[in-house]
């Protein structure tokens, strides 16, 4: 049996991170940034589950267009051979040119049946830049959560970010955020499940790259919070 990443499951998980946000941070802006990832993971769901079945239309439309240039291919084909003396110089030429045409017919009909591969590539890339954007959002709120100032007598500045949250508050925030880059990279890789190409897997793989890079620096906060004499 093939084990799948079930996207209801994501998005439960999502959203009950976001819950647990609100629970210890109601008027944080973390809890809004859950909030929106929870919206982004509905669309993702929807979005991947269309971009991983055929676009019928787009197809019935290339295939008319096939069809219509290959009738007039044969319409003039026609039409020649009715006005010319059949010679054996004839006959090569019009092989010859035949030739050229299966080969520009059979370039064309590429051409025209990967624009739904192209289109659906685009689709997913823009999906997952979304992700990318909400990542780096994340990692904005975590920044000035400094674990070197809990616990000691900081001498703050004019300029100096408000710090109301003790060690075990800290460690919860930083958790959450980890969390939520995780989720967001599993976002991304729901469109490599329905959509196999190369460009899309390549986007998913650097999202995962990047929201592991983002937790990992994190990760160095809560290991620093952890350590220090406060956190025993």
């Amino acid at each position: 049996m093939k084990v799948r990443l079930d996207p209801k499951r994501v998005i439960a998980t999502i959203e009950r991170l976001t819950l647990r946000i609100k629970d210890r941070f109601p008027t944080s802006d973390l809890y809004e940034v859950g909030r929106h990832l929870h919206a982004i993971a509905l669309r993702t769901e929807r979005t991947a589950s269309r971009i991983g079945r055929p676009v019928w239309a787009l197809r019935l439309v290339i295939v008319a267009l096939i069809a219509a240039f290959l009738l007039t291919v044969a319409t003039i084909l026609i039409d020649y051979d009715t006005e010319q003396q059949v010679t054996l110089f004839g006959l090569v030429q019009a092989i010859d040119a035949g030739a050229n045409v299966l080969i520009l017919i059979a370039l064309g009909a590429a051409f025209l049946w990967s624009i739904e591969t192209r289109v659906k590539r685009g689709r997913a890339i823009r999906a997952i830049n979304e992700l990318r954007d909400i990542a780096h959002v994340i990692d904005m709120k975590q920044l000035t959560k400094d674990p070197d100032t809990v616990g000691f007598h900081a001498q703050p500045t004019a300029h100096s970010p408000e710090r109301r949250l003790d060690a075990y508050a800290l460690g919860r925030y930083l958790d959450y955020c980890t969390e939520m880059l995780s989720l967001t990279s599993k976002l991304g890789y729901l469109y490599v499940e329905s959509f196999h190409d190369p460009g899309v897997t390549e986007a998913a793989t650097e999202l995962e790259n990047l929201c592991s890079g983002l937790a990992g620096k994190i990760w160095q906060k809560i290991v620093i919070l952890q350590s220090q004499p406060h956190a025993q």
